[in-house]
């Protein structure tokens, strides 16, 4: 009968990436265990450097003992990924984008666990709730929308091809969300923008209902805007959401300066989306 190989499960198998073999390729380098190419394929050289290492089990599939040398890189960073097993879950992932980060900029992000949004409110946006909407921004609809030019060019997220320079809004939206958007540029930078995938826009004013309910979204008064939809899809948490990664820190800290509210910081939910109006 055959015998099912617990080291070769998807949990491990499946999540490794070049960027993360090319990632280990290079600790290895510096470390003297490994002479060859950055190319990110797990070679014999790779396999030899990973079989040196006393802390990962002889017992264990490369592929295993590669993931294991990750969690080992960020133990020696005082970074927590969980035990040494060699196994790949969420508490790794979210780990090795610390590591990551902390090798190409040396900064460390804090964890999200320990970062609460900021509660703050300049513009004392509304509470959402229709009658206090109402109140703030008028009715439902593109009596007061108006278009400005977006600090940094935008791609739709749904044909990347199309090219977007303007953004309709709320009147009354339109200065801070210029604000939070030159603070991303100036921060990231053209090529760092595109590279997260901060220019991928899902849209702002679509006068609709809220998805499966019967109130009126965000996005009717057009002061709500969805980002990268497909990486941060509406049911998905902090541990798939590309936007609850480290990185996209200052992201966040641009929109809470201004009062902006997003979903996936305070419900852990459609991170993709972002709206001037306070949620309890």
């Amino acid at each position: 009968m055959a015998r099912t190989d617990p080291l070769t499960l998807n949990t491990t198998v499946m999540q490794l990436t070049t960027s993360m073999i090319k990632l280990a390729q290079k600790e290895l380098q510096k470390k003297g265990l490994y002479q060859g190419m950055l190319d990110g394929k797990i070679n014999p050289g790779v396999k030899t450097a990973l079989g040196s290492i006393n802390e990962l089990k002889p017992q264990w599939h490369y592929k295993q003992k590669l993931i294991g040398f990750i969690q080992l890189l960020c133990i020696e960073n005082n970074i927590d990924t969980g035990p040494l097993d060699g196994l790949w879950g969420p508490r790794t992932a979210y780990a090795y984008d610390v590591l990551k980060q902390f090798l190409e900029t040396g900064i460390m992000p804090d964890p999200w666990r320990d970062v609460e949004p900021l509660n703050l409110n300049p513009h004392e946006w509304p509470l959402e709730n229709e009658n206090e909407l109402i109140d703030f921004y008028g009715p439902p609809g593109e009596s007061r929308l108006v278009l400005f030019d977006s600090p940094y060019p935008l791609r739709a997220s749904w044909d990347r091809r199309i090219k977007i320079n303007r953004i309709k809004c709320h009147e009354k939206v339109k200065e801070s969300l210029k604000t939070v958007l030159t603070n991303v540029l100036n921060h990231y930078g053209l090529n760092k923008i595109k590279e997260l995938k901060l220019d991928l826009y899902g849209g702002s004013y679509s006068y609709r209902k809220k998805r499966g309910g019967s109130s009126w979204s965000t996005h009717a008064w057009g002061i709500a805007l969805d980002f990268d939809p497909d990486h941060n899809q509406l049911k998905w948490g902090r541990d798939k959401a590309e936007f609850a990664k480290p990185q996209y820190d200052a992201w966040w800290r641009f929109w809470e300066e201004e009062g902006w509210t997003g979903l996936g910081r305070t419900k852990n939910y459609d991170w993709m989306h972002i709206q001037a109006a306070k949620v309890r």
